[in-house]
């Protein structure tokens, strides 16, 4: 992922109107879930030898799809492009991951499963060391609101593949997101299916809950976050603004 936002981000920088190659986008690395939204359940040999199949005449014999990434910015000097934003407790867990990762130089599955397991009994006893955000987010008509979040997403991957899709079915735009309050009731028994993208009608704003899709997405208060993988400070004095960027071209052997 974090491969894939690098290149992105350089192309969706690129003046208007400016030639921007068709990308074909290899599973690899520690998470794909880009890969896995643009070509799902393929591996990297699998999807580049039907590529060059299709490509055997001269052209493109395959399906092309156009999607836009986050722009991500915070005046007056941040501007970026990527696929998938995590911020507030998921941002903490990550960079504790990271660091735990380097710390005990163990192989990346068995250090971040390891890890995980053990904040997860820390977090049963209130000891997990993660601190909920306070931000103030304004979502468009997927809602408004200023608490401590445990939760911030936001993304235009589709999730073609698996169960995880945790965003609400209402709302317009090119940003999908969803946030959950500190106070946010039921949190832990809805959380399996909020991850599946099931928010009944009492999930709503009043209740802690935002998610759907919007056109622009607003956070005050945020100090740092993930994007792809990758972590970024961010000046809690400005707001930063979430939109959708220019369109590339994917290939879709």
């Amino acid at each position: 992922d974090g491969t894939v936002c690098a290149i992105v981000d350089q192309l969706s920088k690129l003046p208007e109107g400016a030639w921007t190659p068709d990308l074909l986008v290899l599973p690899g690395g520690r998470s794909n879930l880009t890969a896995a939204d643009l070509v799902p359940g393929s591996s990297a040999l699998s999807t580049l030898r039907r590529a060059l199949d299709l490509t055997r005449h001269g052209g493109w014999d395959g399906a092309i799809e156009e999607r836009r990434a986050l722009r991500i910015e915070q005046s007056p000097d941040t501007l970026q492009h990527g696929f998938f934003l995590a911020a507030a407790l998921i941002d903490s867990a990550i960079r504790q991951v990271h660091q735990y990762r380097i710390d005990r130089k163990f192989p990346v599955d068995l250090s971040t499963w390891s890890y995980l397991l053990q904040l997860g009994v820390r977090s049963l006893f209130g000891r997990s060391g993660l601190a909920c955000a306070p931000l103030d987010i304004d979502a468009g008509v997927c809602g408004v609101k200023k608490a401590q979040f445990r939760l911030l997403i936001a993304t235009t991957l589709l999730h073609q593949q698996g169960l995880f899709n945790p965003y609400a079915n209402r709302g317009e735009g090119d940003v999908r997101m969803t946030a959950v309050s500190a106070e946010a009731p039921g949190f832990w028994r809805s959380l399996p299916g909020l991850l599946m993208g099931r928010f009944p009608a009492w999930m709503n704003v009043d209740c802690g809950y935002l998610s759907g899709r919007c056109e622009r997405l607003q956070i005050s208060g945020l100090r740092t976050y993930m994007l792809d993988g990758e972590p970024f400070d961010a000046d809690p004095d400005r707001p930063l603004t979430i939109t959708a960027g220019p369109r590339l071209r994917y290939l879709r052997p």
